[in-house]
């Protein structure tokens, strides 16, 4: 849009031809009831290949980092690496080391310190933009986060938690967004049993492949 000169995705969406409802669940990802994200169409991809003047592959290469086909050098231009350091409650507090890493936008990592974690539980299945059980998240360590923003931090007893930050008259908490909690923890985590915010989540890769629209 910047290259383009264009301020507002409803202008993105006139000029390029795309819906303006298709577009924001481009830019903001949509969720079908079953939970599941659901991807882009073909056709949505080709419009907008064909609007970019890129190469349609280097869209799909963009959504899926290991898709057949990709090489490394398409990979390292479209995308930056960051270590996933171990698994986080979404609901209890939890550490556990991995081997893993993650493949996440260069515009994402360019000149970020990231962390990257491994989601386990469904707290934070809810709201606008769900994270669920086995989930990647990657956390801006230069970025706290303010109020209504998700984070990841560590609580005073070791563990690493995945919640909202919530901060208002009544103090500053962190807090889970799935109205359907079930895991065996509090949904509110009060301030004094947090030890750091490690950073605020920036991006997230959905463990369970989405279904076309």
């Amino acid at each position: 849009m910047k290259r383009r000169g264009i301020n507002t995705l409803e202008e993105f969406a006139k000029q390029s031809g795309i819906s303006r409802g298709t577009l924001y669940h481009l830019v903001r990802g949509r969720v079908s009831p079953k939970g599941t994200w659901v991807k882009p169409s073909v056709d949505t991809l080709l419009v907008l290949a064909r609007f970019l003047e890129r190469p349609i592959q280097d869209l799909i290469f963009r959504l899926e980092p290991d898709a057949p086909g990709v090489s490394e050098q398409d990979r390292t231009i479209a995308c930056g690496t960051v270590k996933v350091f171990g698994v986080v409650g979404a609901g209890p507090g939890q550490f556990e080391p991995t081997l893993k890493s993650v493949y996440v936008p260069a515009v994402v990592a360019k000149g970020r310190p990231l962390a990257a974690y491994e989601v386990r539980g469904d707290s934070m299945c809810g709201g606008k933009r769900p994270i669920c059980d086995g989930d990647i998240i990657v956390a801006n360590m230069a970025d706290k986060g303010c109020s209504g923003q998700v984070v990841v931090a560590r609580l005073v007893d070791g563990s690493f938690v995945c919640k909202a930050l919530k901060e208002d008259k009544f103090g500053r908490r962190l807090m889970s967004l799935n109205p359907l909690y079930t895991n065996s923890a509090p949904p509110v985590i009060p301030a004094e049993d947090v030890d750091e915010v490690i950073g605020r989540v920036v991006w997230v890769q959905g463990a369970l492949n989405g279904v076309e629209e």
